[in-house]
């Protein structure tokens, strides 16, 4: 399928003073896409959350009040609510199912990455930084904590009641990925509510941990170390799919396995850079991103083939997700 991109529909021709988002449909899919303008900071500039439809024809654009830097961890609350963040400015962005955005929020000078909500009602912020570490070879520098000024960010798991006042908080064991600074960077949750399932970005390992409990799991799976010679083996993103579920982007492919960590199926994709994942709404479909290309595709479960693919821009996807409606 070729990618509608005609005039008006491509990305870079939208004004950077207008958002045109639309109310939310069945099957849209969201993508954050920083639009990366800032010479002197690589992970910098004006946020910006595009919208697509099912097939990845784009329908619209929010750019995002508040934001520095890169925008994601996108996904949707209860009440269909969209949630997104900015790490770096310790911010959340959250639009109503309208398209309207709500104001952007600082719930605490921590860098949280994602949100996921628990049945009782209360939901829980995890950060995406742990450490001291800054990123080689990057010229975008994180801020450090006002409390904690050699910290970068604690990895921890914190937890807020329906009426968004802080409840408690968790210490997760994380493994840092390349770079040492990872927390966790992207959460879901099991089937069963309340173990969290995530992964420090480039890092070897998928963890858990049990939210009710307050106790770290074992890990649901870990990498095996690469042939000499080869790249490291990393898993970056992971989503719970259906049932007993799970999807993961391993840079060169999606895998699938169960909740008991074995392999369900495993599809390759072209180059490597595949960060992100999406389950599609239909349960047939993922939509995983690569972000060295700027490249979005649409993968069929049943035999990997690619449905749909549009490509935005390199190094500025951070999340996508894909409203159920």
């Amino acid at each position: 399928m070729i990618p509608f991109m005609s005039e008006g529909r491509n990305p870079a021709s939208f004004d950077p003073n207008t958002s045109t988002l639309r109310p939310f449909a069945a099957g849209d899919v969201f993508i954050g896409a920083t639009l990366l303008n800032n010479t002197e900071d690589d992970h910098a500039g004006r946020g910006r959350i595009l919208q697509f439809d099912a097939d990845l024809n784009l329908k619209g654009v929010l750019w995002t009040e508040g934001t520095s830097h890169l925008v994601g961890g996108l996904s949707f609350g209860p009440d269909d609510t969209l949630w997104a963040f900015d790490s770096f400015a310790w911010v959340v962005v959250r639009v109503k199912p309208n398209g309207s955005p709500l104001p952007t929020k600082k719930f605490a000078d921590r860098p949280f990455g994602s949100v996921q909500f628990l049945e009782n009602g209360n939901f829980v912020l995890v950060e995406y930084l742990k450490g001291s570490s800054q990123p080689e070879g990057l010229t975008t520098r994180y801020p450090y904590l006002p409390d904690d000024p050699e910290s970068v960010g604690r990895g921890e798991i914190w937890e807020y009641g329906a009426d968004e006042n802080f409840v408690r908080s968790y210490i997760p064991e994380v493994h840092g990925g390349v770079s040492g600074s990872m927390g966790a960077t992207h959460t879901t949750l099991a089937s069963d509510g309340h173990t969290l399932i995530y992964t420090s970005e480039t890092g070897p390992r998928v963890m858990r941990f049990d939210l009710q409990a307050g106790t770290q799991l074992a890990d649901l799976m870990t990498l095996p170390d690469a042939a000499p010679g080869r790249p490291p083996a990393m898993v970056f993103d992971v989503e719970h799919l259906t049932g007993d579920k799970v999807v993961l982007p391993l840079g060169t492919k999606v895998t699938v396995i169960t909740e008991g960590g074995e392999e369900v199926s495993s599809f390759p994709l072209d180059g490597f850079g595949w960060a992100l994942i999406a389950p599609g709404a239909n349960g047939a479909t993922v939509y995983a991103a690569n972000w060295f290309t700027g490249e979005v595709a649409k993968v069929s479960l049943d035999n990997g083939n690619i449905l749909a693919r549009v490509t935005i821009a390199p190094k500025c996807l951070s999340g996508i997700v894909q409203f159920q409606g």
